[in-house]
């Protein structure tokens, strides 16, 4: 099994909001996610007019599905954006990164979120965040920012530093958290 891909985001909205959610993305009118999943089509042609659905997630979660293994889980404060592509390609390939930092900042508005957490989805004592969303922690995001200061120090100033390269493997050290400045 691989490493994938993950952001963390604050978020305020309730059930029926995470459903108006859902038919912006059915509607198109977020640009960067649109322009991601144009990217993807040709690599899973069967998506195509895919729409995007909200179904209950496992523990008191809500999630959304969409096309080209898009999926959004919402717990009552933070937002779990995790997709296919792994980690390792999202801190190497500068274009991959720059489409999904993308797609998080469309997420980050839409929320009011003034920054996200990238970190990958297992391996790593960062991964460790994920264990926040479910109904029986339900933390929020400040919480997970502070967990990840006291236990894993300062995030990483680029998203490059979290790539270490050794001898025989490479390795996945530290997360990183974007503000955005890049893109606003």
């Amino acid at each position: 099994m691989g490493t994938n891909f993950t952001a963390f985001l604050g978020h305020k909205l309730n059930r029926d909001e995470i459903q108006i959610l859902c038919h912006a993305l059915n509607s198109r009118s977020l640009k960067h996610i649109n322009e991601f999943i144009n990217l993807l089509l040709p690599h899973n042609p069967k998506d195509k007019g895919k729409p995007w659905t909200v179904h209950k997630g496992i523990g008191g979660t809500v999630e959304i599905s969409g096309p080209c293994g898009m999926e959004f889980t919402f717990s009552e404060k933070v937002c779990y954006f995790h997709h296919y592509i792994r980690w390792r390609s999202f801190l190497l390939d500068e274009e991959l990164q720059l489409y999904l930092k993308k797609v998080t900042f469309d997420l980050a508005s839409y929320f009011s979120s003034t920054y996200a957490i990238y970190v990958p989805d297992n391996g790593s004592k960062e991964s460790g965040i994920l264990d926040f969303i479910w109904e029986d922690k339900n933390k929020d995001i400040d919480y997970i920012m502070n967990w990840l200061l006291e236990r894993c120090w300062t995030p990483k100033e680029k998203i490059i530093d979290i790539y270490k390269e050794y001898e025989d493997y490479w390795d996945s050290e530290g997360y990183y958290v974007d503000y955005f400045s890049d893109l606003k």
